[in-house]
């Protein structure tokens, strides 16, 4: 077995070393784009080193005053560390594909024993970024209890340690035999990601949506600071829903893996190693269940191989053939399928609904609370809801924006090929990915003045002037760098191998972001300076007829950087 993982150990090398040491680019700039993006796993790495040194100072320095019998801020915050990192061994799999294991159906060929194969698969998870800085924190606690003083109990926190980090390998190897398992029908693994994408915007705000309505209804109440009692049982007498799932996943919070570790560290720092000796066993069976799990997920993974994708020939007669107004034939084609091409794949489905989703929650928490207190936001009426929620939607489509070349993967090397012009294909780019957030912008502004109306009207048609002018500004940008740093995607992910280019994506939301300033200084002028809301529908108006103008000017010399980067562009996708 040691050979065989020794094997493995030295292929994972060579591939990460291949990775880096590509040197297929056609020119100098493409060569550029591919060292740069290597650069971030680098630097990642490198920060990895320190940071796992300073986390095992504190898991000594913690482990040293745990002994005292103390409350330890330190041992605290190191807790809540694990707890997160147990949460991040569940969703890294999904949230970032890039760190996934090698599929080991490709290797059933050789003569190797499933046990191993398991065993070299579960190993892996040792890269993940969680666990690496967990395993030197752990590791160095008991190192701190034994220079307290408590020899033996140093004894117990190695033993909990090990089979917390057996337990995390665990955990990591399940989730990622469950992610091999859902993705292997095209179909079933789009759903899911669909579920998922959707399902963390609402858990992330539906804590804040169940505190704002006890909040509310204790406000009604006038019961806010004083409860009744029961004077048999002593429990409070208006106990809410909210209040009632907190204490069921409190009670169940203490068996959780990182909790008994705790456990056992701080009960075998005080010599009460028949507390310690119970968590521990905890430990052991939480590690025996957790990789009998991931044994017979993986047999029924290695036992059924194949992909059950249906493929289905889809007619050109079924797209969608409307023409649109100021746009040549050709021009329209493009835009149709950019925007046709975030309906049917994954990442543009979560373009599409996760910022919409975002948007109800905060609205539906404006609604019972009166505002939302997001960060330095404080959104109190519909107009600064709908802002932030236009916002949101031209955030969103910012992968697609900075690689609107590569996205097409194939179907740019057929535009390449065909009777197009440059001039139309930028065009077509650039209003296809405006009709992939006009929807979802026009559906914030619309529940905006449904949920929370009020506030000049002027203001309310000037916030999609504003958004328009801003996209705009912001175009010429985006297809340049797009031509400058492509980057192959896989659209079914909606992780790293999704996003643009690392240098694009920084310098495309810089540009976003500048571009969204002057809408912001013709309201204030309008508003503040002149007093006069009626005429920031007129200024904007104004605005976006001179943006209009100016982007048509820039995209000629954009048309100039992609014909010149056509090949690489048809070599890169």
């Amino acid at each position: 077995m040691w050979r065989t993982l020794r094997a493995f150990s030295w292929m994972r090398w060579r591939v990460l070393m291949n990775s880096i040491e590509r040197t297929s680019a056609r020119d100098t700039l493409e060569r550029l784009s591919l060292a740069l993006e290597q650069i971030g796993p680098v630097i990642a790495f490198a920060l990895l080193v320190p940071s796992a040194a300073i986390l095992a100072g504190l898991g000594a320095y913690a482990g040293y005053w745990v002994t005292t019998g103390g409350f330890v801020v330190t041992f605290e915050a190191i807790r809540i560390l694990l707890l997160i990192a147990s949460g991040f061994c569940l969703i890294g799999p999904l949230m970032m594909p890039s760190i996934e294991r090698t599929n080991a159906i490709r290797l059933l060929l050789l003569p190797i024993p499933r046990r191993t194969l398991y065993v070299a698969q579960a190993v892996a998870a040792v890269n993940d970024p969680w666990i690496l800085l967990a395993i030197p924190t752990l590791l160095a606690m008991p190192i701190g209890i034994a220079a307290g003083g408590a020899f033996r109990g140093s004894l117990f926190a190695v033993a909990a340690a090990t089979l917390l980090i057996l337990s995390l390998i665990g955990l990591s190897a399940i989730a990622s035999t469950l992610l091999h398992l859902v993705v292997r029908d095209r179909r079933r693994g789009e759903l899911a990601t669909m579920i998922v994408v959707l399902l963390i915007p609402v858990l992330s705000v539906l804590p804040g949506v169940l505190a704002a309505r006890d909040a509310q209804a204790r406000h009604q109440t006038g019961r806010r600071s004083e409860r009744r009692v029961d004077p048999e049982t002593g429990a409070p007498g208006n106990v809410t829903a909210a209040e009632r799932a907190f204490a069921a996943v409190k009670g169940s919070y203490r068996a959780l893996p990182s909790e008994l570790f705790t456990r056992a560290v701080r009960s075998s720092a005080r010599a009460d190693a028949r507390t310690a000796g119970l968590a521990i066993l905890g430990l052991a069976g939480f590690v025996v269940a957790f990789h009998g799990a991931g044994m017979l997920l993986f047999g029924r993974l290695l036992d059924a191989p194949g992909s059950t994708t249906r493929s289905r020939a889809r007619s050109s007669n079924t797209l969608w053939r409307l023409p649109i107004p100021g746009l040549s034939n050709a021009a329209a084609a493009v835009a149709q399928s950019t925007f046709l091409l975030a309906l049917r794949t994954p990442r543009g489905r979560s373009t599409l609904l996760s910022p919409i989703v975002v948007f109800t929650m905060l609205a539906i928490m404006a609604r019972q609370t009166g505002g939302v207190d997001f960060g330095p936001l404080d959104l109190k009426n519909g107009l600064g809801l709908g802002t932030f929620g236009s916002a949101v939607c031209l955030l969103s489509i910012l992968p697609f924006s900075m690689n609107q070349f590569a996205i097409d993967r194939s179907g740019l090397t057929m535009e390449l090929l065909a009777p197009l012009e440059t001039r139309a294909l930028l065009a077509g780019k650039e209003v296809g990915l405006g009709l992939i957030i006009a929807g979802p912008v026009m559906m914030c502004v619309v529940l905006a003045y449904a949920i929370l109306p009020g506030g000049p009207l002027a203001l309310w048609i000037s916030l999609p002037l504003g958004l328009l002018a801003a996209y705009l500004t912001s175009a010429p940008a985006a297809a340049a760098l797009s031509a400058l740093f492509p980057k192959p995607v896989d659209l079914n992910s909606i992780g790293n191998r999704s996003n643009a280019h690392g240098i694009a994506g920084t310098i495309g939301l810089f540009v976003f972001g500048f571009a969204g300033l002057p809408p912001v200084l013709i309201v204030f002028l309008s508003t503040t300076l002149l007093h006069r809301p009626i005429l920031a529908p007129a200024l904007m108006l104004a605005w976006c007829a001179i943006v209009f103008v100016v982007t048509r000017l820039l995209f000629r010399a954009v048309a100039v950087v992609f014909d010149r980067r056509r090949e690489n562009l048809g070599l890169v996708v």
